[in-house]
């Protein structure tokens, strides 16, 4: 008995069991239209472990009484699940004795993880396609050195540099006042954060935000306009 390809399939229904888990909890949420004090309590510590060690707490865009989840409907959406089933199927080929079925597997396993990282970049370009650009200033900004853990042991992981701003825009003569996204992952060292943020704000504060026009509050962090338009 393979020990390796049991603990492959044993991690692949346990992938299998996660997703399910997410889809039945997200369509509990998304299908209440009344907060239960379960969603409250969720919610809540959801908020505590999003502020944490911050002075800049993040103004949220969805419903506050809700949890927070991540909606994986859709055909793009589902790219990087299938992605990540295929990943773990050739993980379990590959640990096989036969030479082709190794082969087999690690080509498999290779090209699923280029497919849930292409997926996962696709669904995000989709869904910011029809945003919107609005000029913004900046009036508050904070910057913190976090340690990301990878896996249950304490001792393996990065540290990574993450900013949190505060900007305020119009849109259809209305003020709103955000917590942009900055940027998908963290920086690797301060210098380069300092970098990115000043390549995206002037020392005045100017900014440019691409808003999402059906949710206003969800706003993403751009290169200045007069760039994005040369």
């Amino acid at each position: 008995m393979n020990i390796t390809f049991i603990f492959v399939v044993g991690f692949g229904v346990l992938f299998f069991c996660v997703v399910v888990a997410t889809i039945i909890f997200n369509a509990k949420v998304g299908g209440s239209s009344q907060s239960a004090p379960w969603m409250r309590r969720v919610r809540q510590f959801q908020n505590d472990k999003e502020n944490a060690g911050w002075r800049i707490q993040l103004i949220p865009y969805d419903d506050t009484s809700k949890p927070m989840f991540m909606s994986i409907g859709g055909i793009l959406a589902a790219v990087p699940v299938l992605g990540g089933f295929g990943f773990i199927g050739g993980l379990a080929l590959a640990t096989y004795d036969h030479d082709k079925y190794k082969s087999l597997g690690l080509v498999v396993a290779v090209l699923s993880f280029v497919v849930v990282l292409g997926g996962s970049w696709v669904k995000e370009r989709v869904a910011r396609q029809d945003w919107d650009f609005a000029p913004g200033r900046c009036v508050d900004r904070e910057l913190q050195k976090i340690w990301i853990q990878r896996g249950p042991d304490v001792s393996g992981g990065h540290w990574g540099w993450f900013w949190r701003i505060v900007c305020e825009y119009e849109y259809l003569g209305i003020r709103y006042r955000v917590t942009p996204e900055v940027y998908w992952t963290s920086f690797s060292s301060e210098d380069a954060a300092l970098k990115f943020l000043a390549g995206r704000i002037s020392p005045d504060g100017k900014c440019t935000l691409r808003v999402n026009p059906k949710n206003l509050l969800r706003t993403d962090l751009m290169e200045q306009r007069s760039k994005l338009e040369h």
